[in-house]
C-alpha cells in the first residue's frame, strides 16, 4: 500500500507590477530555496500555469508540499523557517489560497 501524505497547495496569484517572468524568477530562484529549508518537509513542488493557454483560470502557479502529517506541516510553517518563507510571498505574490488535502498516492514511482 502506497503511503498517505499531507499536502499543502499553495495557488497564487502574480503580484501586481511585476512580470510574469519576474514572478517565476522570484518563486524559482529566492522563495524555493527559502522553502526547502522548512523542517519536516518530504517533497516540494513548483507548477506554473501558462495564462495564455488557460485565461479562465484566475492564477499564475501552484506549489505542492508534503510533510508525514497536518501536525508537521503546521510546525514547519510555525517555525522560523515557516516564518521566514510566508514573510517573503508579498515579494512576487498578490495573494495565495493554501488548501490543505489528504493525498492518497495511487500510481507512484
Amino acid at each position: 500500500m502506497k503511503k498517505t501524505l499531507i499536502k499543502r497547495l499553495g495557488i497564487l496569484r502574480r503580484k501586481d507590477g511585476i512580470t510574469h517572468q519576474e514572478f517565476v524568477e522570484h518563486w524559482l530562484e529566492r522563495h524555493a530555496a527559502l522553502c526547502v529549508k522548512l523542517p519536516g518537509l518530504v517533497r516540494y513542488s513548483v507548477n506554473m500555469v501558462d495564462r495564455g493557454r488557460f485565461p479562465h483560470f484566475d492564477y499564475d502557479g501552484f506549489s505542492e508540499l508534503w510533510f508525514d502529517s497536518e501536525e508537521a506541516l503546521t510546525a514547519a510553517l510555525e517555525s522560523p523557517e515557516g516564518k521566514t518563507l510566508l514573510a517573503d510571498l508579498p515579494n512576487f505574490a498578490k495573494d495565495v489560497s493554501p488548501i490543505v488535502a489528504e493525498e492518497h498516492q495511487i500510481l507512484w514511482p
